[in-house]
């Protein structure tokens, strides 16, 4: 009897332990979400860890997407989000990341409030300063990629776009189609009414039409992100608070 209750107290005593070091590394994982998140795609349970981050939280970046509306007979127009410049911030101005070209474009201005887009997103205008009178706008053409800034008498444009508005963000929700109509992008934010353990929201690719053709690509934290297509649809970019992505996207079976 008295070998049987040390026995106890020994089991006890480990499984006081146990719990202990439960508590000790599981407390950290519920409170810290980045942490928790890191270890979770650290430990391969989570997509992510494969996507290239180009910018860090903090870095003055702003992911510019083109989105086109397309008609689909019988029900409503889709939206193509085309991830078209990564607009960088610097000390000598504004430079300009091409990602259809690989190239970087320079914008004679040393900061912009304000993106315009013409009717067929061949043209992008950036505009600097509130005041109409002291504005500065520089006019790139996207697929030559020349940049122009327009004169002060310069107020009307000979193409057709929406001059005066912002684009809008790249939010896709799950409607975030590719250039070419081959998949969509969908940020989800759990499964069915549960949330994620590890992460906030997960960006996922399905096939147009196909939604059990399915490819996760990112478990993130935070803000939902913007999010665009690379012209060659090999590639989604996004972006929150955190910092910019890019996470390739296979080719379809």
């Amino acid at each position: 009897m008295h070998h049987f209750g040390r026995e106890q107290r020994r089991f006890r005593r480990i499984t006081l332990a146990m719990a202990t070091v439960v508590v000790l590394l599981g407390t950290p994982l519920l409170l810290a979400p980045g942490w928790r998140l890191a270890v979770g795609q650290g430990l391969q349970f989570v997509p992510g860890q494969e996507a290239e981050r180009l910018f860090g939280p903090g870095e003055p970046v702003e992911l510019v997407v083109l989105i086109e509306e397309v008609p689909v007979p019988g029900s409503l127009p889709s939206k193509r989000y085309t991830a078209a410049y990564i607009a960088e911030r610097d000390p000598d101005g504004i430079r300009l990341h091409d990602l259809a070209a690989d190239s970087v474009l320079r914008l004679p201005i040393s900061d912009y409030d304000r993106i315009a887009a013409a009717a067929d997103r061949s043209a992008l205008l950036f505009v600097e300063g509130a005041d109409t009178a002291r504005q500065r706008r520089v006019l790139v053409t996207v697929a030559s990629g020349e940049v122009r800034e327009l004169s002060p008498d310069e107020r009307e444009l000979s193409i057709p776009g929406s001059w005066s508005a912002d684009i809008p963000f790249g939010a896709i929700d799950c409607g975030g189609v590719s250039p070419r109509s081959t998949w969509v992008a969908c940020v989800r934010t759990g499964t069915g009414f549960s949330p994620y353990l590890f992460g906030g929201w997960e960006l996922q690719a399905h096939r147009y039409g196909d939604p059990d053709e399915r490819v996760r690509l990112y478990r993130g934290r935070g803000t939902h992100p913007i999010v665009g297509w690379a012209g060659d649809e090999s590639a989604l970019y996004f972006q929150n608070e955190f910092g910019l992505w890019r996470a390739s996207v296979p080719p379809p079976t």
